[in-house]
């Protein structure tokens, strides 16, 4: 009796071990990545998400988000729904990392790779450079006078219509200040009450984007005359979907992009793969060629088709009429500032 008892109990111990084995497989076969979505997400797919799983043989699941901060932090610590790797802004990026819900990054994933500065983080890497510009319907506004800054968005008069705003505080108070003459060098730290003020004025004129693809939607369906956007996603509606849309890169704000490995991820090391593939000059240069936004890797540059250099926020023509984001400023204060900003919204 007690040799069929060992007996039962040694195949209840290797029906585990081999059901732990198979999940153990199934884990390592898949890649839960998290993005923007629309044609950003597009483009990564097609230089980073499938190479990799031709590469690799692992599959990539994708999901989509709108870089919510409370969202990003549930998922860090839920046990069911883990994200492997997120793409992650600036400010929410540092966050994450002085809270501790990001993995640290081995080494390897920089190795043999010419990566900007402040693109590198020891729990994130910076994958591209993008900036929030103005954009505008051109059938809306006489080529003889079109807008040329955040002060112009404010002018209903001069540029009568509805505007739009992305629906985050990261951003938009920056955008506010800046209309209301602050200078760039003077920007931060921010006057969050004068911002609000400002946006006051605007208010019965404003429309709110979550999504990345929101902007161009409302521009061309005449919704707003104008709006804030990112600069790759109005590259492509101009370039291939022909919208009649124009930008300006004036007074743009220019944001390093990152990845990040959630702690909670049960495929650090295929996520880890995923980055440092990601940060490979070839493969940035392809992500770069199919939509404007500049990439980390220096040597990327090289392989970027000539007609697009002049939309990258990054390059030499756009720089100097930009202002970075102060991630630090928004990490330390973006908590505080989120609650002023839904009781700001909750009074419209």
């Amino acid at each position: 009796m007690h040799n069929d008892v060992r007996r039962g109990f040694s195949l209840v111990i290797v029906l585990l071990l081999v059901t732990a084995a198979l999940l153990g497989c199934k884990n390592k076969s898949s890649l839960t990545v998290v993005s923007f979505g629309g044609a950003y997400q597009d483009a990564q797919r097609n230089a980073y998400m499938k190479p990799f799983s031709e590469r690799t043989g692992i599959r990539i699941q994708e999901g989509e988000y709108n870089g919510e901060y409370g969202l990003l932090q549930q998922r860090a610590t839920a046990s069911t729904g883990v994200w492997d790797v997120v793409s992650v802004e600036s400010g929410p990026c540092m966050r994450g990392g002085q809270e501790g819900i990001f993995a640290q990054l081995p080494e390897r994933v920089f190795e043999g790779k010419d990566i900007i500065s402040g693109a590198k983080r020891p729990y994130a890497a910076g994958h591209l450079v993008f900036s929030t510009i103005l954009a505008y319907n051109r059938d809306l506004v006489s080529p003889r006078a079109t807008p040329e800054g955040w002060k112009d968005f404010w002018d209903v008069k001069k540029f009568p219509g509805k505007r739009a705003l992305r629906k985050n505080p990261r951003g938009t108070l920056e955008i506010a200040l800046l209309a209301d003459g602050v200078p760039p060098e003077h920007l931060y730290p921010l006057d969050v009450q004068r911002a609000f003020r400002k946006l006051n004025e605007l208010k019965p004129y404003l429309v709110f984007w979550e999504s990345g693809a929101q902007p161009i939607q409302l521009l061309a369906n005449k919704t707003v005359v104008m709006s804030s956007a990112y600069n790759g996603r109005v590259w492509d509606a101009v370039t291939k979907e022909k919208l009649p849309v124009a930008w300006q890169f004036n007074q743009g704000l220019m944001e390093v992009e990152f990845w990040a490995v959630p702690k909670n991820s049960h495929n650090q090391q295929a996520a880890f793969d995923f980055i440092s593939f990601s940060l490979d000059a070839e493969r940035q240069a392809a992500f770069v060629n199919s939509i404007a936004y500049g990439p980390t890797n220096i040597g990327a540059i090289q392989a970027v088709r000539t007609e697009i250099l002049p939309a990258i926020p990054s390059s030499k023509e756009n720089l100097s009429s930009q202002i970075m984001v102060n991630a630090e400023w928004w990490a330390t204060n973006e908590s505080k500032v989120s609650v002023q900003w839904d009781d700001w919204l909750q009074k419209q």
